[in-house]
């Protein structure tokens, strides 16, 4: 991961919930996640890690993504997981609906031509619920699910400061 340097920034594309779904994740978060779990205002699901942008390969990007058909989908966030390395426990689907998995690819080969390398590892829809996360992880799912309704994708960008990461949304691509 390449930290920003001059006029870069870092960035990532996201589905961001709006204000009842983040509530229900906070709720979550907060039941599950203690002390060492992710802020409110934090809480996305991200599709791209564009990493360290600058202006004219943000611009690209933006060109890129202009006519973007965002699908209109439901996400039913159900279960939890828990990666050992890095210790980030998650919120994620039972069943990530296809659409979603398509969103993605069709991100990546509007990008790859703006000089973007899609990451190696499989896309894993997720929410991150906390880091450095020491457990015990929920081996239950959620009492009650979140049924999320996606018709967006939000260009963020993440900001560090001295209380933690900040997150400020740049773009927002609407579903058609």
């Amino acid at each position: 991961m390449c930290a920003p340097t001059g006029d870069e920034r870092r960035l990532f594309l996201a589905l961001w919930p709006g204000d009842t779904e983040r509530r229900q994740l906070a709720e979550l978060a907060a039941a599950v996640a203690g002390r060492r779990r992710v802020r409110d205002a934090n809480l996305h699901l991200t599709l791209v890690f564009l990493g360290a942008t600058d202006a004219a390969r943000l611009a690209a990007y933006e060109a890129a993504l202009t006519d973007l058909a965002v699908p209109s989908l439901e996400l039913i966030l159900d279960r939890y997981g828990y990666w050992p390395r890095p210790r980030i426990l998650w919120l994620g689907s039972s069943h990530t609906p296809p659409e979603l998995y398509e969103l993605v690819a069709e991100l990546h080969r509007r990008l790859r031509g703006y000089g973007f390398t899609p990451e190696r590892r499989a896309f894993q829809a997720h929410i991150t619920l906390a880091r450095k996360f020491s457990g015990p992880a929920p081996t239950q799912p959620p009492v009650a699910p979140i049924h999320w309704r996606v018709n967006e994708v939000a260009l963020v960008e993440s900001q560090s400061s001295p209380e933690g990461l900040r997150y400020r949304v740049l773009r927002i691509w609407p579903g058609g």
